[in-house]
């Protein structure tokens, strides 16, 4: 063994035999000491007060308004803008391109109070003529013994009177306002109280400043220019006034409605009934119709003297140079011979749309040649073909042309002067100093030996050709310019202010039952500003003939005349009737329902 291992193991032994004994007793377990008695608990502490309120942060931007939502009220078809004082007609309606508004007030009762008596030329002054509320609320109809019925009403604003008949304005206007003067301008015809067409011609880029043109619708005819500058009120102040000088042209014949050019020249129309009956215009004796001798005296006086060719008058009349110190009037001969109320130019610049007042009258269309010149191209007449109904109310029509001839200005000129020297003296009973019926026949058979009796006679001429004479009361005819020529508003409206006569009998191409009340019809327009439909819209009535006052409802349109088109395609109707107390001023709206 190792003895270092060995030694140490003697060691151990040595150590443990030295450390064993017996073991001791037991000790006793000591006794359990008491639990000690708990603290009791402490009193809480009172709460601490609340600290100060921090400042309010900055208030966040507002959202955006919602839209508004739909007014589900339902528009009205018709509103009643204005009514005229009693007796008078509501004439020579002319919108602006801003929107303002002038109409006429002719021939109202002399037996109304102050200057309500007199015809007016006005403005109707706090409107936008263009943007009228749509649920505008009708102006109340006023009764006939009321201060109302005799004077002009108007819904909103006010009806300013630029001048009235009479009125001298300045030393430049002849004998007054409305006064028919001879060709030399010294001496007063006739005064009269027929204020028509009225167009506004800008002279100013924006239009407050330029001339109001305004026809007198009597035998002979004139045409009256007034000055007019906007005021900042929106009211009108007037200026300067002169007589428009038609003795370059033998004067003019019942000046009626018109329109502007697009090139902004004015257009009058010579409502010459004379035109129907050129076989008595030298009859001496007669004088209880068209012509009636009288009426050709007093163009006789207009010449200085000189009787007068029937030919001259029946015409289109345009005003060149209007703003001009003497405005230059020019008789177009090509837009053919007859009554016209009223001529409409279409957006291409040389399709033209006529009518023709009075009854068992056709519907026409003229073509340019050229656009901008109305001096030369190709006279149409109406064909028409009637829905299978009686009811006015329904009854549409397709519209075909007849072309009736071409011709240039110059041309006819020189055939209406070929009539010069004629008087009484040629007259003979039972035969005809002009064009005959048998001229008429052998033109429309093709062996005359030119195309006068188309321009020189035109109704005559349509019939003659199987065109459409039928119409009754054919009246304003109109657009909205720019709504035309955009698409935006491809209708063309017209006012038939009393169907009756031949469009209400048993024969010919129309057949349809009376309204006395007129209607309003609308006319579409394709992308080449043709028309081929004509379909009733505005309907008046109904009609009550043993009625006191208002044979014709007071609720709906009477007898309408002017037609002006609003930039919406609203339309403005007013009213040439005896069956209304007061004439009135409509607003009709085709997006109504």
């Amino acid at each position: 063994m190792n003895k270092k291992l060995l030694a140490t193991a003697i060691s151990m032994a040595v150590f443990l035999a030295a450390c064993s004994g017996d073991d001791g007793a037991d000790g006793t377990n000591g006794v359990d000491g008491t639990n000690g008695t708990n603290g009791t608990n402490g009193v809480d502490g009172t709460n601490g007060t609340n600290g100060t309120d921090g400042t309010n942060g900055t208030d966040g931007t507002n959202g955006t308004d919602g839209t508004n939502g739909e007014d589900l009220t339902a528009a009205p078809k018709l509103i009643r803008l204005a009514t005229t004082p009693l007796g008078a007609e509501l004439t020579g309606m002319f919108k602006t391109d801003n929107g303002e508004f002038f109409f006429n007030i002719q021939h109202p009762a002399s037996s109304l109070p102050g200057d309500e008596g007199l015809a007016a030329v006005g403005a109707w002054v706090g409107v936008d003529i263009d943007n009228i509320d749509v649920h505008q609320a009708s102006l109340a109809v006023p009764a006939s013994d009321s201060a109302e019925a005799q004077t002009t009403q108007v819904v909103a604003g006010n009806y300013q009177v630029l001048g009235r008949e009479g009125d001298t304005f300045t030393s430049t206007l002849s004998f007054g306002l409305g006064a028919i003067v001879n060709g030399a301008g010294d001496a007063l015809i006739k005064q009269t109280n027929n204020p028509d067409f009225n167009a506004y011609i800008p002279s100013s880029a924006d239009g407050s400043a330029g001339y109001l043109f305004t026809a007198w619708e009597d035998r002979p005819g004139a045409m009256s220019r007034i000055a007019l500058t906007r005021d900042t009120d929106g009211s009108w102040i007037t200026g300067d006034a002169l007589n428009v000088d038609f003795s370059a042209v033998n004067g003019t014949m019942i000046n009626c409605f018109g329109t502007v050019s697009p090139w902004g020249t004015p257009l009058t129309s010579e409502e010459n009934y004379e035109a129907e009956n050129t076989a008595n215009w030298n009859n001496t004796a007669y004088s209880s119709g068209y012509p009636s001798y009288g009426d050709v005296q007093n163009i006789e006086a207009y010449l200085g003297g000189t009787f007068p060719n029937p030919y001259d008058y029946g015409y289109i009349v345009e005003i060149t140079e209007p703003t001009a110190a003497a405005p230059v009037p020019v008789k177009l001969f090509t837009l053919g011979r007859f009554a016209h109320e009223n001529p409409v130019i279409m957006p291409d610049q040389k399709t033209v749309y006529l009518t023709d007042d009075g009854s068992r009258k056709g519907f026409y269309k003229f073509v340019a040649d050229e656009a901008g010149d109305l001096t030369a191209g190709t006279l149409y007449a109406a064909k028409i073909m009637q829905d299978a109904t009686r009811d006015a109310a329904k009854a549409g029509f397709n519209i075909s042309w007849i072309e009736l001839a071409h011709a240039t200005n110059a041309e006819i000129e020189a055939w209406v002067d070929s009539y010069d020297g004629i008087d009484e003296a040629d007259y003979v009973d039972g035969s005809t100093s002009y064009i005959s019926d048998a001229d008429v026949a052998d033109w429309a058979a093709g062996t005359a030996a030119d195309n006068r009796v188309a321009f020189l006679e035109t109704l005559r001429a349509a019939e003659a050709k199987g065109a459409t004479v039928e119409f009754n009361k054919m009246e304003g005819i109109n657009i909205n310019y720019s709504g035309a020529a955009s698409g935006a508003v491809p209708f063309m409206y017209v006012a038939m202010s009393d169907v009756t006569s031949a469009m209400a009998d048993t024969a010919g191409d129309i057949q349809v039952d009376a309204n006395r009340c007129g209607i309003v019809y609308r006319l579409g327009l394709d992308a080449n500003f043709n028309t081929m439909r004509m379909d009733p819209v505005v309907v008046g009535g109904p009609y009550d003939s043993s009625a006191a006052e208002n044979p014709c409802s007071v609720e709906g349109i009477s007898n309408p005349d002017n037609i002006a088109v609003l930039n919406d395609g609203r339309v403005l109707i007013g009213e040439d009737t005896s069956k209304h107390n007061n004439n009135m001023l409509w607003l009709y709206n085709p997006m109504a329902k």
